[in-house]
């Protein structure tokens, strides 16, 4: 009988160490997905704030144009109300 409670010992053991090798491969796995699901977001995130930073890169020089032509159209109306008050 020692026999057999020493073999069923030692297969314990290795199922537990199985287990506990299962579960940190898995672990591990999870990690490894968290990470590169972590590192494309960044990078995502990172390509989003370069696309902002040239969307308001423009939007400021339309605004500009926008601020010369409506100088302009002002000038162009202030002119025309001064021929014919003439």
């Amino acid at each position: 009988m020692g026999n057999e409670q020493n073999s069923e010992s030692r297969i314990d053991a290795a199922i537990a160490r199985l287990e506990k090798a299962a579960a940190g491969a898995l672990q591990n796995r999870n990690n490894a997905a968290e990470v590169a699901v972590g590192s494309d977001l960044a990078a995502e995130n990172a390509a989003l704030k370069a696309e902002l930073e040239a969307l308001r890169g423009k939007y400021e020089a339309l605004k500009r144009k926008t601020q010369t032509v409506s100088g302009r159209l002002d000038n162009s109306i202030d002119q025309l109300s001064m021929l014919l008050e003439q």
